[in-house]
Protein backbone atom coordinates (compact mmCIF):
# COMPACT_ATOMS: atom_id res chain seq x y z
CA UNK A 1 0.00 0.00 0.00
CA UNK A 2 1.51 3.44 -1.22
CA UNK A 3 1.75 5.91 1.90
CA UNK A 4 0.63 9.36 1.76
CA UNK A 5 2.73 12.28 0.90
CA UNK A 6 2.01 13.76 4.15
CA UNK A 7 3.16 10.84 6.57
CA UNK A 8 6.79 11.28 4.64
CA UNK A 9 6.34 15.21 5.41
CA UNK A 10 5.06 14.09 8.89
CA UNK A 11 8.54 11.62 9.58
CA UNK A 12 10.76 14.11 7.68
CA UNK A 13 9.67 17.13 9.61
CA UNK A 14 8.30 16.09 12.62
CA UNK A 15 5.43 17.79 11.96
CA UNK A 16 2.31 18.30 8.91
CA UNK A 17 -0.80 19.65 8.18
CA UNK A 18 -2.94 17.52 7.01
CA UNK A 19 -5.99 19.59 4.74
CA UNK A 20 -9.57 19.64 4.44
CA UNK A 21 -10.11 16.12 7.13
CA UNK A 22 -13.42 17.65 9.16
CA UNK A 23 -16.04 19.00 7.08
CA UNK A 24 -16.94 23.35 7.59
CA UNK A 25 -20.21 21.70 8.84
CA UNK A 26 -18.38 20.42 12.06
CA UNK A 27 -16.44 23.10 12.66
CA UNK A 28 -19.16 25.24 12.92
CA UNK A 29 -20.97 23.14 14.99
CA UNK A 30 -17.68 22.98 17.46
CA UNK A 31 -17.52 26.54 17.20
CA UNK A 32 -20.97 27.50 18.78
CA UNK A 33 -20.78 24.72 21.11
CA UNK A 34 -17.72 25.68 22.63
CA UNK A 35 -18.70 29.30 23.21
CA UNK A 36 -21.90 28.30 24.35
CA UNK A 37 -19.86 26.02 27.15
CA UNK A 38 -17.84 28.79 28.46
CA UNK A 39 -20.86 30.86 28.62
CA UNK A 40 -22.72 27.71 30.49
CA UNK A 41 -20.52 28.65 33.76
CA UNK A 42 -22.10 31.72 36.26
CA UNK A 43 -19.05 33.92 35.70
CA UNK A 44 -20.65 35.92 33.39
CA UNK A 45 -18.73 35.38 30.20
CA UNK A 46 -20.56 36.78 26.80
CA UNK A 47 -18.89 35.93 23.55
CA UNK A 48 -20.41 39.72 22.30
CA UNK A 49 -19.14 41.80 25.51
CA UNK A 50 -14.85 41.96 25.39
CA UNK A 51 -15.52 43.36 28.87
CA UNK A 52 -16.10 39.45 30.06
CA UNK A 53 -13.14 38.31 28.08
CA UNK A 54 -11.42 37.94 31.37
CA UNK A 55 -9.78 36.12 34.11
CA UNK A 56 -12.90 36.11 36.74
CA UNK A 57 -15.48 35.94 33.84
CA UNK A 58 -14.03 32.29 32.40
CA UNK A 59 -13.78 28.63 33.93
CA UNK A 60 -10.25 27.52 34.62
CA UNK A 61 -7.80 27.10 31.95
CA UNK A 62 -3.86 26.94 31.23
CA UNK A 63 -1.85 28.93 28.71
CA UNK A 64 -5.17 31.49 27.95
CA UNK A 65 -7.37 28.69 26.89
CA UNK A 66 -6.30 25.44 27.28
CA UNK A 67 -8.99 23.03 29.26
CA UNK A 68 -9.14 19.87 30.37
CA UNK A 69 -10.81 20.44 33.61
CA UNK A 70 -14.46 19.99 33.96
CA UNK A 71 -15.45 16.95 32.51
CA UNK A 72 -15.05 18.59 28.78
CA UNK A 73 -13.19 15.48 28.36
CA UNK A 74 -16.58 13.95 27.71
CA UNK A 75 -18.73 16.77 26.01
CA UNK A 76 -20.86 15.53 23.38
CA UNK A 77 -19.63 18.22 20.73
CA UNK A 78 -15.58 17.13 22.15
CA UNK A 79 -16.65 13.45 20.94
CA UNK A 80 -18.29 14.49 18.07
CA UNK A 81 -15.31 15.47 16.43
CA UNK A 82 -12.83 12.58 18.37
CA UNK A 83 -15.36 10.25 16.19
CA UNK A 84 -14.89 12.03 13.05
CA UNK A 85 -14.94 9.93 10.27
CA UNK A 86 -12.10 11.88 8.57
CA UNK A 87 -9.85 12.27 11.79
CA UNK A 88 -9.73 8.62 12.35
CA UNK A 89 -8.81 7.23 8.82
CA UNK A 90 -6.13 9.93 9.00
CA UNK A 91 -4.52 7.86 11.91
CA UNK A 92 -5.28 4.42 10.54
CA UNK A 93 -3.15 5.37 7.87
CA UNK A 94 -0.44 6.25 10.32
CA UNK A 95 -1.15 2.87 12.45
CA UNK A 96 -1.80 0.21 9.62
CA UNK A 97 -4.56 -0.72 11.55
CA UNK A 98 -8.71 0.52 11.99
CA UNK A 99 -8.30 -1.00 15.58
CA UNK A 100 -7.94 2.10 17.30
CA UNK A 101 -8.47 3.63 20.37
CA UNK A 102 -8.51 7.67 21.58
CA UNK A 103 -7.36 9.87 24.44
CA UNK A 104 -10.08 12.04 26.67
CA UNK A 105 -7.85 15.13 26.20
CA UNK A 106 -9.61 18.61 25.81
CA UNK A 107 -9.55 21.09 24.21
CA UNK A 108 -8.62 24.77 23.13
CA UNK A 109 -10.35 28.03 23.02
CA UNK A 110 -7.86 31.22 23.00
CA UNK A 111 -9.38 34.47 22.82
CA UNK A 112 -6.87 37.00 20.97
CA UNK A 113 -4.79 38.96 23.78
CA UNK A 114 -4.36 42.73 22.11
CA UNK A 115 -5.49 45.95 23.28
CA UNK A 116 -7.93 46.72 20.61
CA UNK A 117 -10.12 43.76 20.14
CA UNK A 118 -8.73 40.76 22.41
CA UNK A 119 -8.26 40.35 25.83
CA UNK A 120 -6.13 42.85 28.22
CA UNK A 121 -5.64 41.12 31.30
CA UNK A 122 -3.62 38.62 30.46
CA UNK A 123 0.11 38.83 28.19
CA UNK A 124 1.33 36.84 25.86
CA UNK A 125 2.24 33.71 26.36
CA UNK A 126 6.06 32.97 26.09
CA UNK A 127 7.49 30.01 24.38
CA UNK A 128 8.08 27.19 26.84
CA UNK A 129 9.31 24.10 24.74
CA UNK A 130 8.88 20.76 25.68
CA UNK A 131 8.22 17.16 24.29
CA UNK A 132 4.99 15.24 25.39
CA UNK A 133 6.52 11.56 25.57
CA UNK A 134 8.69 10.04 28.54
CA UNK A 135 12.26 11.34 29.43
CA UNK A 136 13.16 8.39 30.76
CA UNK A 137 12.73 6.35 26.63
CA UNK A 138 14.60 8.70 24.47
CA UNK A 139 15.45 5.95 22.31
CA UNK A 140 12.36 5.50 20.84
CA UNK A 141 9.52 6.89 18.74
CA UNK A 142 6.23 6.99 21.29
CA UNK A 143 3.24 8.32 19.10
CA UNK A 144 1.86 10.79 16.78
CA UNK A 145 -0.48 13.50 18.49
CA UNK A 146 -2.88 15.33 16.63
CA UNK A 147 -5.13 18.66 16.41
CA UNK A 148 -7.99 19.49 14.84
CA UNK A 149 -8.75 22.81 13.76
CA UNK A 150 -11.85 24.20 13.63
CA UNK A 151 -10.91 28.31 12.81
CA UNK A 152 -8.49 29.77 10.31
CA UNK A 153 -5.24 29.90 11.79
CA UNK A 154 -3.02 31.81 10.46
CA UNK A 155 0.43 33.91 11.43
CA UNK A 156 -1.28 35.86 14.07
CA UNK A 157 -3.83 33.89 15.25
CA UNK A 158 -1.71 31.91 18.02
CA UNK A 159 -1.16 27.81 17.74
CA UNK A 160 1.42 25.27 17.42
CA UNK A 161 4.96 26.23 17.32
CA UNK A 162 7.46 23.26 16.45
CA UNK A 163 11.00 23.45 16.09
CA UNK A 164 11.20 21.57 12.94
CA UNK A 165 12.95 18.61 12.88
CA UNK A 166 13.86 18.29 16.90
CA UNK A 167 12.50 14.76 17.01
CA UNK A 168 15.51 13.69 14.61
CA UNK A 169 17.97 14.44 17.29
CA UNK A 170 15.70 13.47 20.45
CA UNK A 171 18.02 10.73 21.58
CA UNK A 172 21.47 12.36 20.62
CA UNK A 173 20.03 15.78 22.87
CA UNK A 174 19.88 13.09 25.97
CA UNK A 175 22.96 11.46 25.15
CA UNK A 176 25.01 15.10 25.59
CA UNK A 177 23.19 15.63 28.59
CA UNK A 178 23.90 12.36 30.23
CA UNK A 179 19.62 11.98 30.35
CA UNK A 180 16.87 13.90 31.51
CA UNK A 181 17.23 16.33 34.44
CA UNK A 182 14.37 15.23 37.31
CA UNK A 183 13.47 19.28 37.58
CA UNK A 184 12.58 19.23 34.32
CA UNK A 185 10.32 16.09 34.18
CA UNK A 186 6.72 17.39 34.04
CA UNK A 187 5.82 14.44 37.08
CA UNK A 188 4.04 11.75 37.91
CA UNK A 189 2.28 11.37 34.37
CA UNK A 190 5.56 10.43 32.86
CA UNK A 191 5.01 11.81 29.15
CA UNK A 192 5.90 15.36 29.35
CA UNK A 193 9.76 16.96 29.75
CA UNK A 194 9.94 20.58 29.96
CA UNK A 195 13.03 22.33 27.94
CA UNK A 196 14.97 25.18 29.32
CA UNK A 197 16.71 27.70 27.03
CA UNK A 198 20.01 26.33 26.46
CA UNK A 199 18.43 23.04 25.54
CA UNK A 200 16.25 25.07 22.18
CA UNK A 201 19.37 26.34 21.94
CA UNK A 202 20.94 23.22 21.46
CA UNK A 203 18.50 22.00 18.69
CA UNK A 204 18.54 25.27 16.59
CA UNK A 205 22.05 24.78 16.30
CA UNK A 206 21.69 21.87 14.93
CA UNK A 207 19.22 23.56 12.22
CA UNK A 208 16.17 23.39 13.57
CA UNK A 209 14.24 26.06 12.96
CA UNK A 210 11.54 27.57 14.43
CA UNK A 211 8.26 27.28 12.64
CA UNK A 212 4.40 28.66 13.85
CA UNK A 213 2.46 26.47 11.71
CA UNK A 214 -0.75 27.87 10.07
CA UNK A 215 -3.83 25.59 8.80
CA UNK A 216 -7.40 26.19 8.10
CA UNK A 217 -10.70 25.27 9.54
CA UNK A 218 -10.93 21.86 9.04
CA UNK A 219 -7.14 20.96 8.62
CA UNK A 220 -5.66 18.39 11.31
CA UNK A 221 -2.40 19.38 12.55
CA UNK A 222 0.04 16.19 13.20
CA UNK A 223 3.49 16.20 15.02
CA UNK A 224 5.86 13.37 16.25
CA UNK A 225 5.71 13.30 20.05
CA UNK A 226 9.51 13.90 20.23
CA UNK A 227 9.12 16.99 18.40
CA UNK A 228 9.92 20.27 20.48
CA UNK A 229 6.73 22.69 20.39
CA UNK A 230 4.64 25.08 22.52
CA UNK A 231 1.40 27.25 21.98
CA UNK A 232 1.43 31.31 21.04
CA UNK A 233 -1.16 33.55 21.87
CA UNK A 234 -3.68 34.53 19.19
CA UNK A 235 -2.70 38.25 18.41
CA UNK A 236 -5.31 39.81 16.07
CA UNK A 237 -9.39 39.20 15.67
CA UNK A 238 -9.54 35.53 15.36
CA UNK A 239 -10.31 33.52 18.65
CA UNK A 240 -8.39 30.01 18.23
CA UNK A 241 -10.96 26.80 18.34
CA UNK A 242 -9.34 23.57 18.49
CA UNK A 243 -9.79 19.87 19.83
CA UNK A 244 -6.95 17.58 20.85
CA UNK A 245 -6.63 14.28 19.48
CA UNK A 246 -4.75 11.12 19.39
CA UNK A 247 -5.12 7.66 18.40
CA UNK A 248 -3.22 4.36 19.17
CA UNK A 249 -3.47 0.90 18.10
CA UNK A 250 -5.69 -1.20 21.00
CA UNK A 251 -3.06 -3.95 21.20
CA UNK A 252 -0.52 -1.22 22.76
CA UNK A 253 -3.12 -1.39 26.20
CA UNK A 254 -3.26 -4.23 28.13
CA UNK A 255 -6.43 -5.76 29.04
CA UNK A 256 -5.78 -3.95 32.58
CA UNK A 257 -5.48 -0.50 30.91
CA UNK A 258 -8.73 -1.20 28.85
CA UNK A 259 -10.33 -2.01 32.02
CA UNK A 260 -9.03 0.69 33.67
CA UNK A 261 -9.63 3.19 30.17
CA UNK A 262 -13.38 2.23 30.27
CA UNK A 263 -13.54 3.20 34.20
CA UNK A 264 -11.90 6.72 33.56
CA UNK A 265 -14.67 6.86 30.90
CA UNK A 266 -17.83 5.76 32.90
CA UNK A 267 -16.34 8.30 35.68
CA UNK A 268 -16.15 11.15 32.88
CA UNK A 269 -13.00 11.76 33.56
CA UNK A 270 -9.78 12.86 31.32
CA UNK A 271 -6.43 12.00 30.49
CA UNK A 272 -3.74 13.65 29.30
CA UNK A 273 -3.16 13.39 25.24
CA UNK A 274 -2.03 9.26 25.73
CA UNK A 275 -4.78 7.27 24.59
CA UNK A 276 -3.36 4.55 27.66
CA UNK A 277 -0.93 4.49 30.20
CA UNK A 278 2.52 3.43 29.16
CA UNK A 279 3.85 2.09 32.52
CA UNK A 280 0.43 1.64 34.86
CA UNK A 281 -3.45 2.12 34.18
CA UNK A 282 -3.72 5.29 36.20
CA UNK A 283 0.02 7.27 34.84
CA UNK A 284 -2.14 9.49 32.37
CA UNK A 285 -5.31 9.76 34.33
CA UNK A 286 -6.23 13.67 34.67
CA UNK A 287 -7.17 13.81 38.43
CA UNK A 288 -10.04 15.77 38.04
CA UNK A 289 -11.63 15.32 41.54
CA UNK A 290 -8.54 14.84 43.31
CA UNK A 291 -7.80 16.94 46.19
CA UNK A 292 -4.24 17.84 45.63
CA UNK A 293 -3.71 21.28 44.71
CA UNK A 294 -3.41 21.94 41.17
CA UNK A 295 -6.09 18.81 39.87
CA UNK A 296 -9.10 21.00 40.46
CA UNK A 297 -9.94 24.05 38.87
CA UNK A 298 -9.38 26.88 40.83
CA UNK A 299 -10.64 30.47 40.51
CA UNK A 300 -8.02 33.62 40.55
CA UNK A 301 -8.12 33.68 44.14
CA UNK A 302 -6.56 30.17 44.73
CA UNK A 303 -10.18 28.76 45.81
CA UNK A 304 -11.71 25.62 44.20
CA UNK A 305 -14.12 26.68 41.61
CA UNK A 306 -17.67 25.71 43.65
CA UNK A 307 -18.71 25.52 39.44
CA UNK A 308 -16.82 22.78 39.09
CA UNK A 309 -18.23 19.54 37.42
CA UNK A 310 -17.78 15.91 37.80
CA UNK A 311 -19.79 15.35 34.67
CA UNK A 312 -20.13 17.18 30.99
CA UNK A 313 -22.67 19.69 30.77
CA UNK A 314 -23.92 17.86 27.66
CA UNK A 315 -23.66 13.90 27.82
CA UNK A 316 -22.15 11.80 24.97
CA UNK A 317 -24.28 9.70 23.66
CA UNK A 318 -22.54 5.95 23.65
CA UNK A 319 -22.63 5.11 20.04
CA UNK A 320 -20.38 1.88 19.02
CA UNK A 321 -18.06 4.33 17.37
CA UNK A 322 -17.42 6.42 20.69
CA UNK A 323 -17.12 2.56 22.70
CA UNK A 324 -15.08 1.17 20.55
CA UNK A 325 -12.44 4.40 20.84
CA UNK A 326 -13.16 3.92 24.25
CA UNK A 327 -11.44 0.25 23.84
CA UNK A 328 -14.69 -1.67 23.77
CA UNK A 329 -15.50 -4.38 21.63
CA UNK A 330 -18.89 -5.83 21.12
Amino acid sequence: MTKPHWLHELNENGYVVVPNVIPQASCDAFVESSLQWLESFPYGFKRDDRSTWTEENLPSGHKGGLYNRYSVNHEAFVWRIRTEPGIIKVFEQIWGTDDLIASFDGMNVSLPVNPKTGRTDIEETTPWPHVDQNPRKVDRFELYQGIANMSPNGPSDGGLVVLAGSHKHHEKHFEQIGGFRPEQDQGATENGYDYIGQDADWYRAQGCQEVKICANAGDLILWDSRTIHWNASPVGEQIRFISYVCYCPRNMASEEELRRKLEVFRARKGTTHWPVGTRCPNMNVVPADSTKLGALPRRPNGAVDPANRLRPFSEPEETTAVMRLVGVRG
